[in-house]
C-alpha cells in the first residue's frame, strides 16, 4: 500500500481506508455519510466524494444474518486515518472493518513502458515451466500476429460466419479509462507525447457518470488496449468504460468497489453488462497482504456478488510467472507467489497467457492462487498486434478470453458462469501436462470447441448424420445406408420435438422411426422390426390426428395398434395381446362407420368388440365381461340382420339379448334384467318357431311368453 502524506505535522502519516459500517436498512446515503462523519476517532476524515457502496453477503453468512435479523445492512465508506489508529476506528460500535485502500496496477505496460515498477530488483529469468515459453515482451519480436489471425486461431472466425458478433452483449472493461469515439476527450491526453490518437467505437456507458468515455491515460491507454480486443473477438458488442484509476492518481480498490457497484445496479435494472473483463491486480502480497488473501475483503466480496447476480467475471492471473516476471513482482513470483486477491477467487474466470504459436508466456502467473488451488482456469492469447504494436501481458489475454465468452452468451442466454468456465476448460488445448496444470491451467482456449458445445443446435448432429447416411445410400444403392437415413431423419424430428415442444416434430419422429423398422423388416424379415413398423405407424397417425383433427388419422391410429397387438400375439401367443388386437380393430370399424356410415362398418365394430369381451373374460374369469360379450354379439346379429334380413340373424339377435340380462340378472339380481331376459328369450323361441316350426320351440315360445307377461 502506497501511503498517503496528509497535509499535517512532520512524520504525520495518514492511510485511505475502506470503511463497513452497519446501518439502518434503505438507509439514505446522506444519512450514512452524517453517520460516517461523526465516528469517534480523531484522526478519520471522511471522502464526502465517494458515495457509499451497498455491501451485500459477508463471507461469514452468520454476519448477514444477524444484520438482518436487526433490520440492518452494511455498506462501505471511503476516509482517511492515522495508521495507529486504524485499529481504533475498527472498535467504533457500528463499524464491522476497516480495510487499506490498496493502489493497484494493470498487468502490462503502456506503448513505451513508461510504468516503472515498484520494486526493480536484478532478477535473473527462471526456468520455462512448459518449454520453450515467449519472453518476447517489449521487443521487436513480440507480435506473433494481428487480432484477425487470433480470431482465425481461436476458431472465432468461424463463429462469424454463422452470425454471432457479439449483438446485444454489453461488456464492462474495468481498467484505468477509454478514450471513446463520440466523446469529449481530455485535453491531456491529447498532449502526452504518446497519445495514439485511435479512438474506440462502441463505447455506450460507463462510470464515472460524467467522464467515462474521455480519459485514458492514467494506465497509458490500457483501457484502450483492452477494449480493442474484446471487440477483436466480439465485433458488434457494446463496450462500457469502468474507468478505475484517474489522472495522475493510480487505481485503487475503492474505486474498483464503487465501479461493480455500478456495473451491479446497472444489470439489476436492464441485465447490462452480461461480461467484466478484469487485467490488473496486485503484483506483490505485500501490497495488501489482506486483499492478497482474505475472501471476505470487500472487494473480492462484491466480485462474487457481481457473479451471484449472474454476470460474467473474468480476471488477469498477472504477470508474475516465473519464467520470466515482471520487475514489479519481487520476489513474489512463480507457483503459489503470484496470482492474489479477487484475481484467483475459485468462482471467477482466471485466465493466464499464450501465443498463437501454443507457447506459454513466460510471465503469466502460476498457480495455485492465495484463494483456490486450481488456477488458472485457463490461457487465452497475447502478444498479438491489437491496439498497440504488440498487446500485452495476461492483460491482453483477459479481453480476448471476454470477447469469446460475449459470443457464446449471445447464442446462448441461459450460460452461467460456472458453465462458461467449465466448457472452456473442457475445450482447451493442452499445452502442459494432459488435462489441468498449474502453469497452463487447463490449456488454451479454443473458441469454435467451446461454441459447439454450448451454442450448436444439439439436434444438427442427427441431421448431419442422416445426409451422410442418404449419399451412401444413393452412392452404394445399399439400402442398409437407406434404414440409417430414416433412424437419423427419426431422431432429429424428436430431438426438435424435446428442444422446441411443436408436436409437428413428434409426429415426424413416429413416422420415420416406422419407415426405419419397415426398412429393416424387408432386409431381415425380422417380425420383431414388423411389429415395430405397426406400432410406430399407430403412434404417427394419433399424434397427427391431435394436430388436424382429422378422423381418418384417428382410424389409422386404431388400425395400425390392432395390427401391432396382432402381430405381438403372433409372436408370443400371449392372450392380453389377441384381446387388445381385437379391441382395436374393433375400434378401428367404429371409426370407419362414423366416416362413412355403411352398415358393414358398424356391423364388424359391433363383432369385434364382442371378439374382445370374450377375449377378457376368458383371461380374467371375470363376469362382468361375459356379459358384456353377449351384449356385444347381440348387436352384431342386429346389425347384421339390416343388411341380410336373414330369419336365422334376427333370431340370434334376440338371443343374446336373452342371455346378456341373464348374465347381468346373475350379477346384478335385478328383477328388471330378469324380466327382460324373459322377454328377449321368449323373442326368440318364437322366431325360431317361425323358421322351424318345431314344437319344442312353439313351447319354449309359449313358456317364456307367459313368463314375460308374469314378470313383476
Amino acid at each position: 500500500m502506497a501511503e498517503k502524506k496528509s497535509g499535517g505535522g512532520a512524520g504525520e502519516t495518514k492511510v485511505q481506508v475502506i470503511v463497513e459500517m452497519r446501518v439502518a436498512q434503505d438507509q439514505a446515503p446522506s444519512a450514512t455519510m452524517n453517520e460516517a462523519a461523526q465516528l469517534n476517532v480523531s484522526s478519520f476524515t471522511l471522502d464526502q466524494e465517494y458515495e457509499p457502496v451497498p455491501a451485500g453477503t459477508a463471507e461469514d453468512s452468520s454476519i448477514s444474518a444477524e444484520l438482518e435479523n436487526a433490520g440492518q445492512e452494511s455498506v462501505f465508506v471511503l476516509g482517511t486515518v492515522e495508521k495507529g489508529d486504524m485499529k481504533a476506528l475498527e472498535k467504533q460500535d457500528n463499524v464491522l472493518g476497516v480495510w487499506l485502500n490498496a493502489e493497484i496496477a494493470p498487468f502490462s505496460d503502456g506503448p513505451s513502458g513508461e510504468f516503472e515498477p515498484f520494486v526493480t530488483p536484478s532478477q535473473a529469468p527462471g526456468d520455462c515451466p512448459i518449454p520453450p515459453c515467449d519472453c518476447d515482451h517489449g521487443t521487436a519480436a513480440c507480435s506473433k500476429g494481428s487480432l484477425a489471425q487470433v480470431a482465425q486461431y481461436l476458431g472465432v472466425d468461424q463463429i462469424w460466419a454463422n452470425g454471432h458478433r457479439g449483438q446485444g452483449m454489453y461488456v464492462a472493461c474495468v481498467d484505468g479509462g477509454i478514450t471513446a469515439q463520440g466523446r469529449p476527450i481530455n485535453s491531456a491526453d491529447t498532449s502526452n507525447p504518446n497519445w495514439p490518437n485511435k479512438l474506440i467505437p462502441r463505447v455506450v456507458d460507463g462510470w464515472p457518470a460524467a467522464s467515462w468515455g474521455t480519459t485514458g491515460v492514467s494506465w497509458g491507454w490500457h483501457g484502450n488496449m483492452v477494449s480493442t480486443d474484446v471487440l477483436g473477438m466480439a465485433p458488434e458488442a457494446r463496450i462500457y468504460d469502468i474507468r478505475i484509476a484517474s489522472g495522475s492518481m493510480a487505481g485503487t480498490m475503492a474505486a474498483a468497489l464503487a465501479g461493480y457497484q455500478w456495473a451491479i445496479n446497472k444489470y439489476r435494472a436492464n441485465g447490462t453488462p452480461q461480461i467484466m473483463t478484469n487485467s490488473w491486480g496486485i503484483y506483490q502480497k505485500s501490497w495488501d497482504p489482506d486483499y492478497a488473501t482474505n475472501p471476505n475483503h470487500p472487494f473480492t466480496r462484491k466480485v462474487v456478488e457481481a457473479i451471484n447476480e449472474g454476470i460474467i467475471v473474468l480476471f488477469a492471473a498477472g504477470n508474475c510467472g516465473e519464467g520470466c516476471p515482471s520487475g514489479r513482482c519481487g520476489n513474489d513470483n512463480g507457483p503459489g507467489k503470484s496470482i492474489w486477491g479477487a484475481n484467483g477467487h475459485p468462482a471467477v474466470m482466471t485466465v493466464g497467457a499464450a501465443n498463437i504459436q501454443n507457447k506459454l508466456v513466460g510471465y503469466s502467473s502460476q498457480g495455485p492462487s492465495s484463494m483456490g488451488a486450481h488456477k488458472p482456469d485457463f490461457c487465452s492469447i497475447s502478444h498479438f498486434t491489437g491496439f498497440f504494436g504488440c498487446d500485452t501481458g495476461t492483460s491482453a489475454a483477459c479481453p480476448i478470453a471476454a470477447g469469446v465468452v460475449a459470443l457464446l452468451k449471445q447464442c446462448n442466454q441461459s450460460l452461467t458462469q460456472a458453465a462458461i468456465k467449465s466448457v472452456f476448460k473442457a475445450t482447451a488445448r493442452d499445452i502442459g501436462a494432459a488435462g489441468w496444470d498449474q502453469h497452463s491451467g487447463s490449456g488454451i482456449i479454443q473458441a469454435k470447441a467451446a461454441y459447439d458445445r454450448v451454442c450448436q443446435d444439439p439436434c444438427e448432429r442427427y441431421r448431419k448424420a442422416a445426409r451422410d447416411a442418404l449419399k451412401k445410400y444413393r452412392e452404394t444403392q445399399n439400402k442398409r445406408y437407406l434404414c440409417i437415413y430414416y433412424r437419423y431423419v427419426a431422431a432429429w424430428n424428436c430431438c426438435r420435438y424435446q428442444k422446441t415442444q411443436k408436436r409437428q416434430y413428434l409426429c415426424n419422429c413416429y413416422r420415420y422411426y416406422a419407415a426405419y423398422y419397415r426398412c429393416l423388416y424387408q432386409q431381415s424379415q425380422n417380425r420383431d422390426h414388423l411389429c415395430h413398423y405397426y406400432r410406430y405407424m399407430a403412434a404417427f397417425h394419433c399424434c397427427r390426428f391431435r394436430v388436424t383433427q382429422n378422423p381418418q388419422d384417428k382410424c389409422l391410429c386404431n388400425r395400425f395398434y390392432a395390427n401391432y397387438y396382432n402381430c405381438m400375439y403372433q409372436k408370443t401367443r400371449e392372450r392380453k395381446y389377441q384381446c387388445l388386437y381385437y379391441r382395436y380393430i374393433g375400434a378401428y370399424f367404429c371409426c370407419l362407420y362414423g366416416i362413412d356410415k355403411k352398415l358393414e362398418n358398424r356391423c364388424r365394430c359391433l363383432r369385434y368388440y364382442a371378439a374382445y369381451y370374450r377375449c377378457k373374460y376368458a383371461e380374467t374369469q371375470d363376469r362382468k365381461y361375459l356379459c358384456l360379450y353377449y351384449r356385444y354379439l347381440a348387436a352384431f346379429y342386429c346389425c347384421q340382420f339390416t343388411i341380410d334380413k336373414k330369419p336365422a340373424t334376427r333370431c340370434l339377435c334376440y338371443r343374446y339379448h336373452a342371455m346378456a340380462y341373464a348374465c347381468m340378472y346373475q350379477k346384478s339380481r335385478k328383477k328388471q334384467h330378469l324380466c327382460l331376459s324373459y322377454r328377449y328369450y321368449a323373442a326368440y323361441y318364437c322366431c325360431r318357431y317361425r323358421i322351424t316350426q318345431s314344437a319344442q320351440d312353439k313351447r319354449l315360445c309359449e313358456r317364456y311368453t307367459y313368463a314375460a307377461r308374469n314378470c313383476q
